[in-house]
């Protein structure tokens, strides 16, 4: 009995680490997709409603939740802390503290895009918005690539190897 116990957890551990990993595999295009929806709705704000970053930086981060309103919701308390602090060294912060899994094209866009949040440049802010959109777009077609390609791979992995540990030390 207490042979089976010990099989069961040991196809169960690696099982699980290949679940796992195969679940951030899934995480990464959705996190992608949402932060670039939330860029949409920065540039919409920005364009024509003229919104203040606070303001805005608040909407959206009570709008988005995980990852993307997290990058949001710091940069609300970097505003809101005492002292001049740039936008941008409040957005690079932000970048470097939240979970969005970036791939370094992407991370470099959206620092750019922190670069020119909070001037008054709004061609600029324009450029930067659409080319960081078209980064995060390029990164989560490629991350739904990778999760298609090696997501059912890394589950199959986990459960062989573990079931292959199993059957070593029974």
């Amino acid at each position: 009995m207490l042979r089976l116990v010990g099989a069961a957890l040991l196809v169960a551990g690696p099982a699980m680490a290949g679940f796992l990993a195969a679940q951030r595999l899934a995480r990464r295009p959705r996190v992608l997709r949402e932060l670039m929806r939330a860029l949409e709705q920065m540039e919409r704000e920005i364009t024509f409603r003229l919104t203040p970053l606070p303001q805005l930086f608040t909407a959206l981060s009570q709008l988005y939740k995980g990852p993307v309103g997290e990058l949001f919701a710091q940069c609300v308390e970097g505003l809101n802390a005492l002292g001049a602090v740039p936008v941008a060294e409040i957005w690079r912060d932000a970048l470097r503290t939240a979970d969005l899994d970036l791939d370094e094209r992407s991370l470099r866009a959206l620092q750019e895009l922190g670069d020119v949040l909070g001037q008054y440049d709004e061609q600029g802010l324009h450029t930067a918005l659409k080319r960081a959109g078209a980064e995060l777009e390029a990164a989560a077609e490629l991350a739904e690539l990778e999760r298609e390609r090696k997501g059912r791979m890394d589950q199959v992995l986990g459960l062989t190897a573990g079931a292959f540990l199993a059957i070593l030390l029974i």
